[in-house]
């Protein structure tokens, strides 16, 4: 069985309502002109180069080996549960056209991809509150790049600006207006720490926050917010 603050397999396996979610990138009518574009012209190179910089040694070695990646943007923290460092990368993938969320798993010494090597389960269908989302995460990150296109064309560097990610405790981060937001029914609340945050918006100040299920080897979207500034 998981951690306290962890919920349980049984609890989504339970839910009919509830089941793994798929990458909105695996329809293939997805539009991912722009994002080849924006690589294209060198535009996500210059924020990898930027960012590869302030690796370790270790991540470093590894995006050398990946060039399909180009780094966008990357959140460390205690994401696995294990009091160690973990990480998670945002990253243009040029073989597959697409935004991929990469988590590094410490204890393990294993990179896996969110969606596809990882499973989520989106636990605010779950939820009282009217909260919904136009994709999934991975994509949902594509989107604030396209919104943003025409500025990041004139200066890429500003897409270091931003903070597409993080790895953080809700009840002490600014960012989060609890009261505003939406917390699944399955998931207890009972410790926000080592949550995984994702930005959906590039304006306003619009979160999805995962925590990692032991007990499935699962991330469970468990916080939704919007439009609460």
């Amino acid at each position: 069985m998981g951690s306290k603050d962890s919920t349980s397999a049984d609890s989504i396996q339970k839910s009919s309502s509830i089941d793994f979610q798929t990458s909105s990138y695996d329809d293939s009518a997805t539009d991912r002109e722009t994002l080849k574009q924006l690589s294209d012209q060198k535009v996500f190179s210059v924020v990898d180069a930027r960012l590869a910089q302030t690796l370790s040694e270790r991540h470093q070695e590894y995006f050398k080996a990946k060039p399909e990646y180009e780094l966008l943007s990357y959140a460390k923290g205690d994401l696995f549960q294990e009091g160690k460092e973990d990480y998670a990368f945002v990253v243009y993938d040029k073989k597959n056209i697409r935004i991929s969320i990469l988590l590094y798993n410490a204890m393990a010494n294993k990179y896996s991809e969110l969606f596809r090597d990882i499973k989520v389960v989106n636990g605010l269908v779950t939820a009282d509150c009217n909260y919904g989302a136009a994709g999934t995460l991975d994509y949902q990150l594509g989107e604030t790049i396209v919104y943003q296109e025409r500025d990041l064309r004139k200066r890429p560097e500003m897409y270091l600006e931003s903070i597409p990610c993080k790895i953080t405790d809700l009840s002490k981060d600014s960012d989060f207006v609890l009261e505003s937001g939406c917390f699944s029914k399955t998931f207890p609340k009972t410790n926000l720490a080592n949550s995984l945050c994702i930005s959906t918006d590039s304006v306003y100040n619009n979160w999805e926050c995962l925590k990692y299920d032991k007990a499935s080897n699962a991330f469970v979207i468990y916080y939704g917010q919007a439009f609460a500034d």
